[in-house]
């Protein structure tokens, strides 16, 4: 296999990355001239949108997007660009609802979506409005991938995968609710809830979506497939060690937010399962409290590193990449392809913790 090339593996990647911003902020400025017609007012709704998007990300799901209907024989053309960046739409609808769901003040350094639109203290305003901009962003990123570009028959068997990946989004959100409030899940429920969650929606579908519209063979599809649902459980597990240990500076979030909401992520499972009885019931007792404070939180990632969960899930997340970077081994994709998804692979589960 082809293997990455440092920089200029980054220029491939930053090149994209640029031209889905650019899609982005015409597409919005655009939409937004159409909600001012109907009353200027409802042009804060595009703002708020502009802003969340203009906040910074890592446009994973574009870029794999974009390298899925690469690696399917597509050519570079501002169709697929297009389509990419509906995908960072249909990702800001599901942050500003999830910061809702988790009540997270702060979103990439800056305030939430429903904090920033609450209006004289009013946080159920806020709420509600922020409610109303996730959905503006659904309906948007839809139109956007509608009006992509693309034949009919390429349009509507990537929408299949649009649509399948918009309902595991719901499903893994609704998972993650329910674990957080009941009987604690076993390793295999939290690591499939991590599957649904954001693995399928990071990276298996946008690959799966992009190869389709490039009509990629079957066996491409497979190929992609197999190292998408792999590095998507990497990418989220990931997210999850960074929920509770990384920079607040670098990824924008509190780092007490995932142990203050219950989060009954991987870390929190191995964790319980191999403390004392004395940290268990310390765990059991604080774990999702609204009111945990500093100190804590800390305590709680004391018991998380001395039962060994943050080394062990490190480890699986590791293993979970280097897997799915295998997976491409010897497989029949076009000059590049590999090298920019093992790029991809590193970009998104080998993010350090601060």
């Amino acid at each position: 296999m082809e293997r990455p090339s440092g920089t200029l593996g980054a220029a491939r990647l930053a090149d994209v990355r640029i031209r889905v911003d650019a899609v982005l902020q015409d597409f919005i400025a655009d939409r937004r001239a159409v909600l001012a017609d109907a009353d200027p007012t409802a042009a804060e709704l595009a703002d708020e949108l502009a802003r969340v998007v203009g906040a910074g990300g890592k446009r994973l799901r574009p870029l794999f997007c974009y390298w899925g209907f690469r690696g399917g024989g597509g050519i570079d053309a501002p169709a697929i660009v297009r389509a990419a960046a509906s995908l960072e739409l249909l990702h800001t609808f599901a942050i500003i609802h999830d910061d809702v769901m988790d009540r997270s003040p702060v979103r990439r350094g800056q305030p939430a979506t429903h904090v920033e639109l609450a209006r004289d203290g009013d946080a159920h305003a806020g709420i509600s409005a922020a409610i109303l901009a996730g959905d503006l962003a659904l309906v948007l990123s839809d139109e956007l991938f509608s009006e992509a570009g693309f034949p009919t028959d390429r349009f509507l068997a990537g929408f299949r995968w649009y649509n399948r990946m918009r309902t595991e989004v719901v499903a893994g959100q609704y998972l993650d609710l329910v674990a957080s409030r009941g009987a604690p899940p076993g390793e295999a429920a939290v690591r499939r809830i991590a599957r649904l969650k954001s693995g399928g929606d990071t990276v298996e579908k946008p690959l799966l979506i992009g190869a389709t519209l490039a009509g990629a063979t079957p066996d491409t599809e497979a190929t992609l497939s197999a190292f998408g649902v792999v590095l998507g459980e990497a990418f989220q597990l990931r997210d999850d060690v960074l929920g509770a240990f990384g920079d607040p500076a670098a990824t924008g979030k509190d780092v007490d937010g995932d142990l203050r909401e219950g989060k009954r992520t991987l870390l929190v499972t191995r964790a319980i399962a191999s403390a004392t009885s004395g940290d268990r019931e310390f765990f059991e007792r604080h774990l999702g409290r609204a009111d945990l404070d500093p100190t804590d939180a800390e305590r709680l990632r004391a018991i998380i590193r001395s039962t060994g969960a943050l080394d062990a899930t490190t480890r699986t997340i590791d293993e979970l990449r280097a897997g799915a970077v295998a997976r491409l081994e010897g497989a029949a994709l076009p000059h590049g392809v590999a090298a920019a998804l093992a790029e991809l692979a590193e970009l998104a589960a080998a993010r350090v913790v601060g």
